[in-house]
């Protein structure tokens, strides 16, 4: 019988890095148990305990890479205002490590949809045109018949949302004009 792996269930407010130590601990824990019951089924035949020798060292590289993954894991960084980070009320944007949070909440976009907030958060009150987003967020010709642009403000809207701010507040549509990060005020 073997164990169920499943995911660590945690709060999405926690730190990736330690959820990922977590699930690492938790995956070496199941490995020694099954170990556990492996040895004691075979244990006392004689071809089995060669069987299992093979087993043994396979599992003992499992271990060795299993610890040096969690010593690699980073430990979480700092939440206090570095350089190359933009703040638009309790929105806070770092460009230099692709995070955003919303108050305290970290909230998980693509690389794309990164990159499309940041553009909008170094001036949150312009309206940027569709043409603007693409040349500036998608790098490719005005001329491109695409409707990326729509959807990538409707998820990093839904994103926002899904992190506390209010619906209303952000990304908002200049209908016929363009989208704005944010109104004054």
């Amino acid at each position: 019988m073997s164990p169920r792996l499943e995911r660590v269930r945690v709060p999405d407010t926690y730190p990736r890095e330690r959820v990922v130590l977590g699930e690492l601990h938790l995956l070496r824990g199941r490995l020694d148990a099954m170990l556990g019951e492996v040895a004691g089924a075979i244990l006392g035949d004689d071809q089995a305990q060669e069987g299992w020798l093979a087993v043994e060292e396979a599992a003992r590289l499992a271990r060795r890479a299993l610890a040096a993954a969690m010593g690699a894991v980073p430990s979480p960084a700092p939440l206090e205002r570095r350089e190359g980070e933009l703040r638009i009320g309790e929105l806070r944007v770092d460009r230099a490590s692709r995070r955003q949070w919303y108050g305290e909440v970290e909230f998980e976009l693509t690389p794309l949809h990164h990159r499309l907030l940041a553009v909008m958060a170094a001036d949150p009150f312009r309206v940027f045109g569709r043409d603007e987003l693409l040349a500036e967020v998608w790098r490719c010709s005005p001329q491109a018949r695409t409707n990326a642009v729509n959807t990538s403000v409707s998820r990093v809207r839904r994103a926002l949302a899904r992190a506390g701010a209010p619906r209303d507040r952000f990304m908002l549509s200049q209908h016929g004009v363009g989208w704005a990060l944010t109104r004054p005020g």
